[in-house]
């Protein structure tokens, strides 16, 4: 009676102890189904090391004890106008500060903050290790930077139907642009969303839409703040080529030229108006069936 007591206990506590086991795995390792609500519901993935707790990378950033600063190893996914690299120094805000420690590695699936002199970001959920350690991603869920920045035929004919220029070029200079004081000596009012415009001198290769640009360049203003209000606004650098959709500038709120002529000024400030040269079979085929 007493021996068939033991092996009745002995069984109960492995199963008890087998089912906890189950349960510990399944809550280390999400299921790929999981994984993939996450990731779509983020827009910024990353994996990196925490290298400071209760911290931020930036001044503009509310220190906290939920705000760790983590270092970039990889990016997965950001859009197109958010300036991220592996090196970078990102803050996050995270739900549980007690869950990271100094050189934990992590994937971040996070939502944007805030954006100045660098990044901050909400996390939304993450996982110990680094994406390539963990399970991959179901193709609806993929994580993939090409994910967030793609854009449909539909949108991109929508873009080109408003847009006063379809170009191919590439540019040649980028530089930073003070608007003109106001004839009347009025400051100019700045906000928390300041654009800090920048230009970019392009030089146009060929006219997709548009008729014949005056001159081979033009001027394409361009925000180069990564805040909220400018997100989906391209950057543009040096030597960039490709395919841009232009609109007459009515945006700076400033004369084209010092003399308030116009000029061949514009700005390419919308998601999908700066699409890379490899888009360009792509964009004749659908401007040609407009």
């Amino acid at each position: 009676m007493k021996m068939s007591s033991l092996l009745l206990k002995f069984s109960f506590g492995g199963a008890c102890l087998w089912l906890a086991l189950c349960g510990c795995t399944k809550a280390a390792a999400p299921q790929a189904t999981d994984r993939a609500a996450l990731a779509g519901e983020s827009s910024i993935i990353f994996s990196g090391t925490v290298s400071q707790l209760a911290a931020t990378s930036f001044a503009d950033v509310p220190k906290s004890a939920q705000t760790i600063v983590v270092r970039v190893d990889s990016v997965e996914k950001k859009p197109a106008a958010v300036s991220l690299k592996k090196g970078d120094n990102v803050t996050v805000e995270v739900k549980d500060a007690s869950a990271f420690q100094e050189g934990t590695r992590a994937t971040f699936y996070t939502d944007g903050w805030i954006f100045g002199s660098g990044v901050a970001v909400k996390e939304l959920g993450h996982e110990l290790g680094t994406v390539a350690e963990t399970a991959p991603m179901t193709s609806a869920g993929k994580m993939s930077g090409q994910e967030k920045d793609q854009i449909s035929d539909q949108e991109l004919m929508d873009r080109m139907k408003t847009s006063d220029f379809v170009v191919v070029g590439r540019v040649t200079d980028v530089h930073k642009w003070n608007a003109p004081k106001s004839k009347y000596g009025a400051p100019s009012r700045v906000t928390e969303h300041e654009p800090d415009w920048h230009e970019a001198v392009v030089e146009v290769q060929s006219v997709l839409k548009g008729g014949k640009v005056k001159g081979n360049k033009v001027i394409v203003r361009f925000p180069n703040r990564n805040d909220v209000a400018w997100v989906n606004s391209p950057k543009f650098a040096k030597n960039q080529r490709g395919i841009f959709c232009l609109n007459r500038d009515q945006s700076t709120g400033a004369p084209a030229n010092a003399a308030g002529q116009q000029a061949n000024v514009y700005t390419c400030l919308g998601h999908g108006d700066a699409l890379p040269i490899s888009e360009e079979a792509r964009v004749r085929s659908l401007l040609k069936n407009q």
